[in-house]
């Protein structure tokens, strides 16, 4: 571990130039988090940034003002919104607008960005610049109280950099200095999510076939104390089947063939970030499942999901089908929907396709007892 903010910079400089590390992979190797990479570059000055060209990186710690901060965003106009959690990496190009507050979450509804932030676990942010050749690349980073990454933003070439310097002017903390206090991540066993002396199945499946309304399903998972494989395990077929791993990058293929448009969600404890619309182009590299178009970007690392859903919710419009991708813990890595209004049932295409995905299930359950016998 680097034990210096100067170590720090200069294991950061020699990785991003030598191996052309990213800065998760960069702070996984030096063995700190993300918010701790970062703000060990706050209190560069621009000339000594400059000066330690071709690398360029000094970093502004801001005031903690996220909606005012998430607002300001708006006058960067096109940007690039990544959200991400550890197997998962949602990227949208487009300008944030239609920001406003639903309680103590932000929302941003714009044509291409689709937000959903929970600022309670939002605890520190950055401006941070970084030199790449002859250009100078832009973000501003969100982090929570464990220095993880919740969202970030990055300036395009044809962003409006001059209201970054005025973000910069108007929102920097009056602390520049480098060094923050971090708290450890909570270790929460999946044991410890469930009292079987006090759960009421029947009472869980009459209040599963009675949603009204998909959102409803994070009330009813915190009513039982169930996490989304627990609950998936417990309620039985009708409403949630297992599906072998390679049904996601199946479910992909086939919407981007068929033009079946989709909802991709991907998100933390922080932010949840939407792509509503179709895909296009599909590639499965190096144990990375990869959506790569145009304005849109996915990632999901293969070989870390480890059950795939086939998930049905009553509405008040019709049942309402989705892919649920999940990790070891039971975590959602992304979520996939069909495209969908409030308001209006689920595409007929969408349901025909997430079913099919059975089809690769019953032939991977044949096949196996084939081998058996």
């Amino acid at each position: 571990m680097c034990g210096t903010v100067n170590d720090i910079r200069k294991s950061f400089a020699s990785l991003r130039i030598d191996r052309k590390m990213r800065h998760r992979e960069i702070a996984h190797f030096l063995q700190i988090t993300e918010a701790e990479l970062v703000d060990a570059h706050v209190g560069v000055s621009k000339l000594d940034a400059m000066q330690s060209s071709p690398n360029l990186a000094r970093a502004v710690r801001l005031k903690k003002s996220w909606p005012e901060l998430i607002q300001f965003i708006e006058r960067f106009g096109e940007v690039m919104a990544l959200t991400r959690n550890e197997y998962g990496v949602h990227e949208k190009i487009g300008t944030y607008k239609n920001i406003s507050m639903q309680g103590d979450i932000g929302l941003v509804m714009s044509e291409k960005i689709d937000l959903r932030l929970f600022y309670k676990h939002w605890e520190l942010a950055y401006v941070f610049e970084e030199g790449k050749g002859d250009s100078l690349q832009r973000s501003v980073q969100f982090f929570d109280e464990c220095g993880q990454a919740i969202h970030k933003v990055f300036l395009l070439p044809d962003s409006s950099h001059e209201a970054c310097e005025q973000m910069i002017k108007a929102w920097a903390d009056s602390n520049q200095d480098p060094g923050i206090q971090l708290q450890e991540p909570s270790k929460q066993s999946l044991d410890e999510l469930k009292n079987p002396e006090i759960f009421d199945f029947e009472a869980f499946k009459n209040d599963w076939a009675n949603l009204i309304d998909t959102h409803d399903f994070f009330g009813l998972l915190k009513k039982y104390h169930l996490n989304r494989l627990q609950a998936f395990e417990l309620i039985g077929q009708h409403y949630a089947e297992p599906l072998p791993r390679d049904a996601v990058g199946a479910l992909l293929n086939s919407a981007a063939l068929l033009n079946v448009p989709v909802m991709i969600f991907v998100g933390n404890r922080g932010a949840i970030q939407i792509h509503t619309g179709q895909i296009k182009r599909v590639l499965d590299v190096k144990g990375w499942l990869n959506v790569l178009d145009q304005d849109f970007n996915l990632h999901l690392r293969l070989t870390d999901i480890h059950k795939v859903w086939l998930v049905r919710k009553p509405t008040k419009d019709g049942v309402v089908s989705s892919m649920e991708i999940l990790d070891e813990r039971g975590d959602v890595i992304a979520l996939i929907f069909g495209k969908r209004k409030p308001g209006q049932p689920e595409l007929e295409t969408w349901r025909d396709l997430l079913e099919s995905c059975k089809e690769a299930k019953d032939h991977e359950e044949a096949v196996m007892e084939e081998i058996s016998n």
